[in-house]
């Protein structure tokens, strides 16, 4: 059975070998019928689920050597940044949506206090991408 964090990435390697073949498959159809000797290209030889386990890890390994490092780090941190923007501007619509329908104190004093925790979040994550930047 494969390990749940690596199922992604067998899925992606599955994808891009039936993408491989049907261009391979494609080639050598174009090449069947009147044509010089030799100059076709060979049939596709299928892959083995063992190589496509491989290139899943490979393709694994080479993820978690990018993320950890400082090209890695930055976008996972304008990511964070990305959503954290996001869900305060959510909840500013919120807010509004709240003042149009006349909500009272102790609703709007929590949806600001969303607010304040999403606007921290975003800070954060822009502080962990300036030492991402800086490293």
């Amino acid at each position: 059975m494969d390990a749940p964090e690596l199922a992604p990435f067998l899925a992606a390697e599955i994808e891009a070998e039936a993408a491989r073949r049907r261009l391979a498959h494609s080639d050598f159809t174009r090449h069947q019928g009147v044509c010089w000797s030799g100059l076709a290209p060979e049939p596709p030889a299928p892959v083995s689920l063992a190589e496509l386990h491989a290139r899943a890890r490979n393709r694994q390994l080479r993820q978690a050597q990018w993320r950890a490092g400082a090209d890695g780090a930055l976008l996972t941190a304008v990511a964070e940044c990305q959503a954290a923007a996001r869900q305060a501007y959510q909840i500013s619509e919120r807010i509004r949506a709240g003042l149009a329908r006349g909500e009272g104190h102790a609703w709007r004093a929590q949806a600001i206090a969303d607010l304040h925790r999403s606007a921290r979040a975003a800070l954060a994550g822009a502080r962990r991408a300036r030492r991402a930047l800086e490293s």
